[in-house]
């Protein structure tokens, strides 16, 4: 199948899609949580394939391919709703419709207690740095003089931190979790409530 699509098979590649289409709207929808967002997503994607079909290597999974390029998409798309306000909104809206209050709330304290005890492994000073930019939203240059250390400091000290919040966050896979992690990975955490009263 792979050999076909790599020359220009279109029945092939339609069978490929139909094939791999079901599984990773799902895949897809656990992370983004909006119908219209996955399927948009999902074109690209197999759009993509397409274009580099003649690239595919026959030898290696082309599902596990798949995959990789999906979840690459999908965190790309999750920066890009990160700094949109609107559609932050929208895909916030979607994730707390798909989960009923009780979980919601539920899912936050987890996510709270988790991002603590995260945070909390960090060094004192990176920890300072951490909640001054995050937690209180000030600017790298603010946190700079608040501390008597340099700006290229501060975003060491920030780099090193999300790396260790990551490593925190991949423990928990493709779920609502991971979902939450990665937006505040991307965004202020005031920008979508960290806390849930």
């Amino acid at each position: 199948m792979i050999q076909r699509l790599q020359k220009g098979d279109s029945d092939a590649f339609l069978e490929l899609y139909n094939h791999y289409h079901p599984a990773l709207y799902h895949y897809v929808l656990r992370f983004v949580k909006s119908p219209a967002i996955t399927e948009d997503l999902l074109q690209d994607v197999f759009l993509k394939i397409w274009e580099i079909r003649s690239r595919i290597d026959p030898s290696l999974s082309f599902k596990a391919y798949l995959y990789r390029i999906c979840r690459n998409s999908v965190f790309k798309r999750l920066k890009k709703i990160a700094v949109d306000e609107n559609l932050r909104m929208q895909v916030m809206q979607q994730f707390t419709q798909s989960v009923a209050d009780a979980d919601l709330k539920l899912l936050w304290q987890q996510y709270e207690e988790i991002l603590q005890a995260a945070i909390n492994r960090l060094p004192p000073q990176r920890q300072k740095v951490f909640r001054r930019c995050r937690e209180e939203g000030k600017s790298y240059d603010e946190v700079a003089n608040e501390l008597g250390i340099s700006r290229n400091t501060v975003k060491e000290h920030m780099v090193l931190a999300m790396k260790l919040i990551r490593e925190h966050l991949d423990e928990y896979g493709d779920t609502p979790m991971h979902f939450m992690f990665m937006l505040f990975l991307m965004t202020d955490c005031s920008a979508f409530g960290c806390t849930l009263s």
